[in-house]
């Protein structure tokens, strides 16, 4: 396939490699070859991989902040997953991407989806698309971005907060255990004490008794708190088209240390 070559090198078990003690020849090679691929990308096919690497060197490393930010990527909710997320104390939204290689037949559906999660929803497309994506929410609260030719992000229509079809359920699904469990017991004086197999559907609804827009802020916050240690300075080190990858791969300091002590040996 024409994408097997990106796939190949673009992906976590790179950055896994690049991690090792020892790596290869062959891998070294790679990484010598990694611009002149990402530029291939940039140039001729633009897949999702190279639309969320812009839109975290973009907002996570340009706009916010690594100290204040939170990305996530791939969240199901209900039949749709959201291909970006951005978590901010000033401003969180979810971003749908829709590259050259995609179809909007499903994009009215995700959006509503997001609605029940996110108070702030934008499309992310191509110039190609720009005018097809405006049809569908030109009369929405959605917002639209545009990847432009020169690989900047352009806010073509500002999205506007919608916070009536926020869910609880779909919420608290977003939080781990040990914050949901956090969450519920900073909130109430007394939760009930019940066994673990029971304490999800509990502690659930517990949580729709809160106000929905105050559920969503206070889960935000709990997912706040996974911030990364890296500084922005420590990440800008590794190659702007490694950043997403390294930054989703959650290393530790000494993995980081070697990772960039290989990457510094193959560039």
């Amino acid at each position: 396939m024409e994408n097997a070559k990106y796939n190949e090198w673009f992906n976590r078990n790179t950055i896994t490699k690049l991690t090792e003690k020892d790596i290869d020849d062959n891998l070294v090679q790679q990484v010598h070859k990694s611009r002149n691929l990402y530029k291939e990308l940039e140039t001729s096919y633009r897949n999702e991989f190279y639309y969320k690497n812009t839109l975290f060197n973009k907002f996570v490393l340009g706009t916010y902040s690594l100290n204040t930010t939170v990305a996530l990527s791939e969240i199901e909710i209900d039949n749709s997953k959201a291909d970006f997320a951005i978590f901010n104390k000033n401003d969180s939204f979810v971003v749908e991407i829709k590259t050259d290689l995609d179809t909007l037949d499903k994009l009215i559906y995700q959006i509503e989806d997001y609605y029940k999660v996110f108070s702030l929803v934008y499309v992310l497309t191509s110039e190609n698309y720009y005018y097809q994506v405006y049809r569908i929410v030109k009369n929405t609260n959605v917002g639209i971005m545009v990847l432009t030719k020169r690989s900047t992000i352009s806010i073509r229509k500002v999205a506007t907060k919608d916070f009536s079809k926020l869910k609880h359920e779909n919420l608290f699904r977003l939080l781990r255990k040990k914050e949901y469990e956090e969450l519920i017991e900073e909130e109430f004086e007394e939760p009930p004490v019940v066994k673990p197999i029971f304490r999800y559907s509990v502690y659930l609804d517990i949580f729709r008794q809160l106000d929905a827009n105050k559920s969503q802020k206070l889960v935000f916050s709990k997912v706040l708190r996974r911030k990364n240690s890296y500084d922005v300075e420590y990440l800008k080190r590794v190659p702007l088209e490694l950043r997403w990858l390294v930054y989703q791969s959650n290393l530790n300091r000494e993995k980081f240390e070697r990772l960039l002590n290989n990457l510094q040996g193959g560039i």
